[in-house]
């Protein structure tokens, strides 16, 4: 399966600074869920001004992270996925 922005939760799979959406488009996220499919992962999503607004890996969490606290984010880039895919949950 490919990136896909137009379904909640949207679907990360590949990285190569994927963008979500317009660097100007306002989102607020409710979860991120990362699914590894390796030892080694990890996940960073930025926003359109290039800031990390999420980063987790086999370093710095356990296999999956559960949804977070809502944020507000505008623009919204996948930096780096490696060897693991990214359930990001928006509110409308």
């Amino acid at each position: 399966m490919a990136n896909n922005a137009r379904i909640n939760p949207m679907y990360a799979d590949t990285a190569s600074s994927a963008r979500m959406c317009s660097d100007t488009t306002e989102l607020t996220i409710s979860g991120v869920l990362c699914i590894p499919s390796n030892a080694t992962w990890a996940v960073i999503l930025k926003n359109g001004a290039g800031n990390i607004i999420f980063s987790a890996s086999n370093v710095a969490a356990g296999a999956v992270m559960p949804p977070c606290k809502p944020f507000k984010t505008t623009g919204l880039v996948i930096d780096t996925l490696t060897n693991a895919t990214a359930l990001i949950y928006t509110i409308p």
